[in-house]
């Protein structure tokens, strides 16, 4: 009754084994021939050997350039953290010498050697030109 079941049932088993055999035998050719250099000795290959080793080349040279990058990414990385501690050290030093210049800081520090702040506003001394004149020495 099922007669068109059956056959679609035979077909993909008939053509799974018919298919089997053929891809079993090139792949093993193909990667031994590949495996033992005797792909290398065909005449479409020796032609091409000049294409062969220029792609060769642009290839290991690509490595090469990825290296590269690498490496100058990694210094700028380096250098940034750097550049971020030394900006860091900036800052901390900018502080410390806005707060030893600070009036304060400075009347305590001169208090130890054993100086004291003046509280009399300076005065300005007036000359005349004559005067200054005549304290000059000839």
């Amino acid at each position: 009754m099922n007669t068109l079941r059956e056959k679609k049932d035979e077909e993909p088993v008939a053509a799974a084994k018919a298919a089997k055999p053929g891809v079993a035998v090139k792949l093993p050719r193909a990667f031994i021939s590949l495996l033992n250099g005797s792909f290398l000795t065909r005449e479409n290959v020796l032609g091409n050997m000049s294409f062969i080793l220029f792609c060769a080349g642009l290839m290991i040279g690509y490595i090469a350039y990825g290296y590269h990058t690498e490496r100058i990414v990694r210094d700028l990385d380096s250098t940034d953290a750097d550049l971020k501690e030394l900006r860091s050290e900036y800052i901390t030093m900018r502080s410390r010498l806005e707060k030893t210049e600070q009036q304060s800081q400075v009347a305590a520090g001169i208090g130890e050697l054993g100086l004291r702040e003046s509280r009399v506003p300076p005065a300005k001394i007036q000359v005349d030109a004559h005067e200054l004149e005549s304290t000059r020495r000839p």
